[in-house]
């Protein structure tokens, strides 16, 4: 005997749990696209200002400096114009750098504790449709007379597709987080290090 499982036999059985995750899913993939889009708009062009920047400090022309990261509109401006300005101690810059690129980074991140929630979720609401699915496949063996295996065998099938779609869910929610974090950190570390190199031409002009 042959057994055929359409998608709209899938859909029926997933119930509510498969629609939930098909929902996560689209929420997903909408926030990884608008996080993308945001993090390369807002990190663009930071290593042209840091080039452009050092040109200016080694020519002595901090005023022409301080209009490039006034004028940069990505997150980048903010933290290179604190190593130019504010406190003439080294020490108070440094921190004032510090605090604008845990700012920047933050800024950053938004979104990406709702990426690991549904990455960390997606797969237990799976299993628990594919539980109620395996109760509800032996309930319909219990109550058909004479059933074989084979019944219970499209029961189990059609549960295991919450687990499958969870799984689905969570793996790209994983990838797309851990990528996100990545960027943030990496441009904090960029701009660390970006800053520190201005603070060593301003001081070693301050010296000649």
């Amino acid at each position: 005997m042959s057994f055929h499982v359409s998608l709209k036999d899938i859909l029926v059985a997933g119930g509510v749990t498969l629609w939930l995750l098909i929902g996560l899913s689209i929420y997903s993939i909408a926030l990884v696209w608008q996080r993308w889009r945001f993090v390369r708009r807002a990190t663009g062009g930071a290593g042209g200002l840091s080039a452009k920047l050092r040109a200016a400090v080694a020519a002595g022309n901090l005023t022409e400096a301080v209009k490039l990261c006034q004028g940069h509109k990505g997150l980048a401006g903010p933290i290179l114009l604190a190593s130019l300005t504010g406190s003439p101690s080294r020490e108070e810059r440094k921190r004032a750098i510090a605090r604008e690129i845990e700012r920047a980074v933050a800024v950053l991140q938004k979104g990406t504790t709702l990426l690991g929630t549904v990455a960390t979720v997606a797969p237990f609401i799976g299993l628990f449709g594919t539980v109620i699915g395996v109760m509800r496949a032996f309930r319909d063996l219990a109550s058909a007379a004479g059933a074989g295996p084979g019944v219970v065998a499209i029961g189990i099938s059609e549960a295991l597709v919450c687990t499958a779609a969870g799984l689905f869910v969570a793996i790209p929610a994983v990838a797309a987080y851990n990528y996100l974090n990545h960027r943030a950190a990496r441009f904090g570390e960029d701009m660390s290090w970006a800053s520190d190199e201005v603070l060593d031409n301003l001081t070693e002009k301050a010296r000649k």
